[in-house]
């Protein structure tokens, strides 16, 4: 019996990947663990590793197919199988039951004959049926609908709206990415009786395709001329000489997440300048004596962030919307730009890494982003995000929170300026940062408290050294 592969859940939003490269083709032998393809997210490219020895008997997947989680894209089996499964016919579909003969229509009753008033007025008219009006769909869930013409079969229907209760008695209490449980709060479907297909029976957007299915079915009866169809997007026409340019993945992803983040998170802004002089020359300093990889003003900024998030812990948190979760680790995401969008991956226990520690994992982990080779673990679980825009000739910026963190800081380029210092006038580098903060979460003065933190830190980074 030939061993199942199926598309592994590689992130907790990943509902679908990409069949990138196929490293053993069929009918070669593999080992269990050995990697056997490459899987495309959203974020990052994975090699997958075969979970059973044997041979790969059908190759069910083609490169560039775009697998849901959890499905099919190899057998291994043994080696006499290869060819019994190429020569074996294709099963029969079962045959359809027997239509149950409909009950002859009743005949319509003959209109009933209204005497006409004395006047002539014409007879009173009789009230119309109204048309059944085809519901509304969510936007999150529209997003998912078969496209026109697909149709889902009846025996794939399941009852769209479950009660208001059993939701929000249950639906806390199972699994389920954040996605799937978008999804089933804005079509109140209750999760508790939903099985999940995902690593440990988590919940995920293709368990919930059913419920999907059930709104792409078009009423039977006739619809008025002025009914709007499902909630789609509308096409936008493309001007002359405009080219169209498709979406990558990653840049949906960030689309949505950067979307959802505005959309429920009330942002508010708070800047400060800081005199980084001193830093910059320690981390010249650094720089003479060290090895490779140099430390970053970057690198730096990791390391001031995560030892002021240790002294403003309300920083280093996240939201839901039953309790604020603090989290004893420290750790720090950062933005990387990698074509086709952007990339957070996460430097972890920064608190107790050195600067030099930390710029070799920077230094690592930015690589491997442009290569698309960071593994899904290293893009999560970040409790804070600094995005750097230093290189570039940026003055000052805001930055949109990474959800569910609840806060996320902009640091921009220095700039050497005059100010006074004691009565006289000298040149000194200054920066701004900017705190973007989540106001469930944190409120003006704790913004204000970190920043305080941080630029004391930077303004005096011996402290950075200990």
């Amino acid at each position: 019996m030939a061993f199942e592969m199926r598309m592994p859940q590689l992130g907790d939003e990943m509902v679908e990947g990409i069949i990138s490269r196929w490293l053993k083709q069929q009918g070669d032998t593999v080992r269990k663990g050995e990697p056997i393809v490459e899987v495309e997210t959203e974020k990052v490219i994975v090699e997958v590793e075969a979970e059973a020895d044997g041979v790969i008997v059908e190759i069910a997947a083609r490169e560039q197919d775009v697998v849901p989680v959890g499905g099919l894209i190899c057998l291994i089996g043994e080696a006499g199988e290869v060819a019994e499964a190429a020569s074996a016919p294709a099963a029969e579909p079962p045959a359809a039951p027997p239509a149950e003969p409909e009950p002859p229509a009743a005949p319509a009753p003959a209109p009933k004959q209204t005497d006409l008033p004395a006047t002539g007025s014409p007879p009173r008219a009789q009230p119309q049926a109204r048309p059944q009006v085809t519901p509304q769909v969510p936007l999150a869930a529209a997003a998912f609908l078969p496209a026109p013409g697909g149709g889902a079969a009846a025996s794939n229907v399941v009852p769209l709206v479950q009660p208001a209760a059993a939701v929000a008695g249950s639906g806390a209490q199972v699994e389920a990415t954040p996605l799937a449980r978008r999804i089933a709060e804005e079509l109140e479907i209750d999760l508790a009786a939903v099985k999940g297909s995902g690593i440990g029976g988590k919940i995920v957007k293709t368990d919930l395709q059913p419920y999907l299915d059930n709104l792409a079915i078009q009423p039977s009866s006739p619809q008025p001329e002025a009914a709007a169809p499902l909630a789609r997007v509308p096409s936008i026409p493309v001007p002359e000489g405009a080219v169209e340019v498709p979406h990558t993945p990653l840049r949906r992803a960030v689309a949505r997440r950067m979307a959802r983040s505005k959309a429920e998170i009330p942002h508010f802004y708070m800047t400060a300048e800081v005199d980084v002089t001193e830093m910059l020359q320690l981390r010249r300093r650094l720089n003479e004596k060290a090895a490779e990889p140099k430390v970053t003003v970057n690198d730096v900024m990791i390391k001031a962030a995560a030892l002021t998030l240790a002294r403003v812990p309300d920083f280093n948190t996240s939201f839901t919307e039953a309790a604020i979760l603090r989290h004893e680790a420290i750790h720090v995401a950062f933005a990387v730009a990698i074509e086709g969008g952007l990339v957070t991956p996460v430097v972890r226990d920064c608190q107790l890494k050195s600067v030099g520690r930390i710029a070799a994992d920077t230094a690592e982990l930015v690589e491997r982003a442009k290569n698309r080779k960071l593994r899904p673990e290293e893009l999560e679980g970040g409790t804070f995000t600094i995005s750097n825009m230093g290189m570039y000739d940026v003055v000052e910026f805001a930055a949109i929170i990474n959800p569910p963190q609840v806060g996320i800081l902009a640091v921009a380029r220095p700039v050497e300026m005059p100010v006074v210092d004691g009565g006289r006038m000298v040149v000194r580098s200054r920066m701004r940062v900017t705190i973007s903060a989540d106001h469930r979460a944190v409120d003006g003065v704790t913004a204000a408290a970190f920043l305080r933190e941080f630029k004391g830190i930077l303004e005096d980074p011996m402290r950075l050294m200990l």
